[in-house]
């Protein structure tokens, strides 16, 4: 239930998450200051340089314009030692990150530290060094009580005052010239039994004879995270002699009180809290957990902004730093071993999932509210399931709204994790996409949202059987998913085929690379799984042997395997009603053939007779296949159960196609080319009865809906076009802004367009009470937004 026009709280998030995207700095732990001139007027490049160790548990800050890195874990995971210990302290110029990582001098290796920026200074505390060297038989831990601080217009160290006892594995954060160290332990030696903290002390370091004050802390936790935000002092996570925890505790800086936080939300996999890293920045702390989630928390507020945005590559004991709009996440552990990456995301993406969280939660506060009367419906909009959804692009019986823009009838935008090519499935009011993370891509990762609210229901993560270079010269979770009523098969270019129940639990996973040999070719596999009766059907058409497979709906199991000739193909079969049952249509690699579903036999052939029909899948009406091809002259129309030459029913001349795939629409067959020209083709002869040119090329197939046609355009504009068998007329051209990606895919139900890119998810959806008239608390927040951006 919604008590507010969608676009109102996006633009109220906008007022309130403003202080993010134009006033955010290293120096934002306490305050709401801007940041220096020179970071506000620099420009700063998008991608950084990896560490050139892969690290974990270190300490790293943001001072002025660069990034400090000291010490860190290098080896092993559980594995202590001189060896394992980073013995570097590096700085990398954030204006100039080109020129790499600069090393300030070997120094005591470290790992479990907390380094902070206070003034001009960097400041580290404490930490854990290693006294026995790598392959003893016992480790020989202990914590220090180091204090000291960096300048970095001199180059020197000096010290503060030692910790009042040495303490490991906690964190620290500035407040104004005060520094509070909190959480963890102290490890005494091999054979000593640890002692955990339970206190938290602080430091004002401007005090003319700066002192340690201790205050009793009501928790004993280690590799926990700190943030300051609002004056006060946010403890989260970590793990205690129980467990690992998700509770937030805070300090409030003047009163010296502490009060219970809004527990950290939910994470996926067993890790929970532990490893954690946040940052404030002005009156939010935004967080980042091991699942690869960013949340964000108002001081002051009950209820966090849940992932609010997904890194590419999840990780923990890594740090989350901002500088300049933007956050940092350097280095840090995942389930293969330390990363020397730092990713970079600018904290404006934060807005539209905070503001997804935030209308979901205020929905649910209303329904809460009103839970004895009678629910609001859901839209039953209908269902999307696959590739071109019914397998053809039409919409059956249902309309898709016309009119939008990068500032109005956007209903929701959510980055994914990742990159992905794939197209969007809908079944239910959920939808599913995929998409790969990591260099090799490794990382495998499936997501289901809501449809109404964009909220994430579920996101499951896979480690890959096959490792494929991630670039763009080769698929990136092209293949889309398809769905029935009770399952979600998701296929990826590694070989990986799963199945989920629609909450997104695993029921099966086959990997096909492994049980039937590696896919060989230039640019991986795109091919998407489609349903048959009782089976979900997987075409791979490589360089390598190819083939047909079916695979048993409920469990994975085999039920047919039909070998096809060799050849480089990322089309998608079509299953259409046959003679004699369901019969697979599939247009590749020079060929197109009609194959039995419920047993693979070859009912009909044709060969010889088109080339270079490798991207586009064919399109089926009764016994007409119209089969696309990049080469002129072979996009051509066949008779569905011909065997020769004689089955060609006519060729057009001149025409050529890109990437998405055509559709029948009238008298007319549509084919659009690489440049973006539409061009419609009589579905009866062939011949050419108009041309229309696209604002850019299309990777996205069509959609009909009633008299529209949809066409996705690779740059973010949509055009639908309305036509008759003579000409067509512009109804309406929607731009979306979509930065460094491309629009790769579509889904369409009644009322809703749910677009694709490579990193997020975008959904225009129309409301039966939207109210199209002017929202005044909208006008006033935009009014707000844009007086505090002059």
């Amino acid at each position: 239930m919604r008590s507010r026009h969608p676009r109102a709280f996006a633009r109220s998030l906008l007022v309130t998450l403003l202080g993010l995207t134009v006033a955010s700095a290293p120096s934002f732990s306490s305050t709401d200051a801007a940041p220096p001139k020179a970071s506000e007027s620099a420009a700063f490049p998008d991608q950084l340089p990896a560490y050139p160790e892969a690290i974990a548990s270190f300490g790293a800050a943001v001072q002025g314009d660069a990034l400090y890195v000291y010490g860190g874990h290098i080896g092993r995971t559980h594995q202590h030692s001189v060896e394992n210990l980073s013995h570097h302290f590096r700085r990398l110029d954030l204006r100039n990150p080109g020129a790499g990582w600069e090393d300030l001098g070997e120094v005591k290796g470290r790992q479990g530290l907390a380094m902070v920026p206070l003034g001009d200074r960097i400041c580290r505390f404490g930490g854990l060094d290693a006294r026995n060297p790598k392959g003893a038989e016992e480790e020989d831990l202990v914590s220090t009580d180091e204090a000291t601080c960096f300048d970095p217009a001199t180059g020197t160290w000096s010290d503060l005052p030692p910790l009042p006892t040495p303490r490991s594995s906690h964190d620290a954060v500035a407040v104004g010239e005060t520094v509070y160290v909190a959480g963890g332990w102290q490890l005494r030696g091999a054979g000593q039994d640890p002692v955990w903290h339970d206190d938290m002390v602080f430091l004002d370091v401007s005090a003319e004879s700066p002192a340690w004050t201790s205050v009793p802390q009501p928790f004993q936790r280690r590799a926990l995270t700190t943030a300051a935000a609002g004056g006060k002092v946010y403890v989260i996570g970590g793990l205690g002699q129980d467990g690992t925890s998700r509770r937030v505790e805070v300090f409030d800086t003047e009163s010296r009180e502490w009060s219970d936080g809004p527990e950290m939300p939910e994470t996926e996999g067993r890790l929970k809290g532990f490893g954690a890293s946040s940052f404030g920045v002005g009156p939010y702390v935004i967080m980042s957990t091991a699942d690869g989630a960013v949340h964000v928390l108002r001081s002051g507020q009950e209820s966090w902004f849940e992932r609010a945005a997904e890194l590419e590559q999840a990780r923990f004991f890594h740090r989350l730093l901002p500088h300049n709009g933007r956050l940092l996440f350097v280095g840090g552990a995942h389930v293969e071993g330390h990363l020397a990456d730092v990713e970079v995301m600018p904290i404006a993406r934060l807005r539209e999932g905070a503001a997804r969280s935030r209308q979901a939660a205020s929905g649910a506060d209303a329904a809460a509210k009103t839970a004895d009367s009678a629910p609001t419906p859901r839209p039953q909009r209908g269902n999307w399931p696959s590739f071109r959804g019914p397998g053809d692009g039409h919409l059956q019986a249902a309309a898709l709204p016309v009119h939008w823009s990068q500032d109005e009838g956007v209903s929701w935008r959510i980055p994914l994790p990742g990159y992905g090519q794939s197209a969007p499935v809908v079944w239910d009011g959920r939808v599913f996409v995929t998409s790969v993370v990591g260099p090799k891509k490794e990382t495998l990762i499936a997501s289901g949202l809501d449809l109404e609210t964009g909220e994430v229901l579920w996101r499951r993560r896979f480690g890959a059987s096959l490792h494929i270079e991630n670039s763009e010269m080769y698929s990136r979770g092209a293949p889309t998913p398809v769905v029935d009523g009770e399952r979600v098969y998701v296929f990826w270019e590694s070989g990986d085929l799963v199945a989920f129940d629609h909450d997104g639990e695993t029921l099966w996973h086959r990997s096909l690379s492994a049980d039937y040999g590696e896919f060989q070719g230039n640019h991986g596999i795109a091919s998407s799984p489609v349903l048959a009766e009782g089976v979900v059907i997987v075409q791979v058409t490589h360089a390598g042997p190819s083939y047909l497979v079916a695979l048993d709906r409920a469990d994975g199991t085999e039920r047919w395997k039909a070998d096809r000739p060799e050849g480089v193909a990322w089309t998608t079969p079509t299953v259409v009603d046959g003679k004699d049952g369901e019969e697979i249509v599939v247009s590749a690699a020079g060929r197109v053939d009609g194959l039995s579903a419920a047993s693979g036999e070859v009912l009909w052939s044709l060969g010889e007779t088109m080339e270079k029909n490798n991207v586009p899948s064919a399109v089926v009406a009764g016994d007409l296949v119209v089969v696309a091809s990049s080469s002129p002259s072979h996009n051509l129309a066949v008779r569905r159960g011909g065997d020769d030459d004689g089955a060609v029913l006519w060729r057009a001349d001149g025409v050529s196609s890109g990437f998405g795939s055509p559709v029948l629409h009238g008298e007319c067959a549509l084919i659009v080319n690489r440049k973006g020209v539409v061009t419609c083709v009589d579905r009866s002869n062939g011949e050419k009865r108009w041309k229309h040119k696209l604002p850019g090329s299309v990777w996205a197939s069509p959609i009909v809906s009633g008299d529209d046609v949809f066409f996705f355009t690779e740059g973010g504009d949509t055009v639908v076009l309305r036509h008759d068998a003579e000409a067509p007329s512009v109804v309406a051209t929607n731009a979306l802004d979509i930065a460094d990606t491309k629009v790769y895919g579509a889904a369409g139900v009644d009322g809703a367009v749910v677009l694709r890119t490579g990193r997020e998810v975008v959904a225009i959806l129309t409301h039966a009470d939207a109210d199209p008239g002017t929202d005044a608390d909208a006008e006033a927040a935009e009014g707000e937004a844009r007086a505090s951006l002059r």
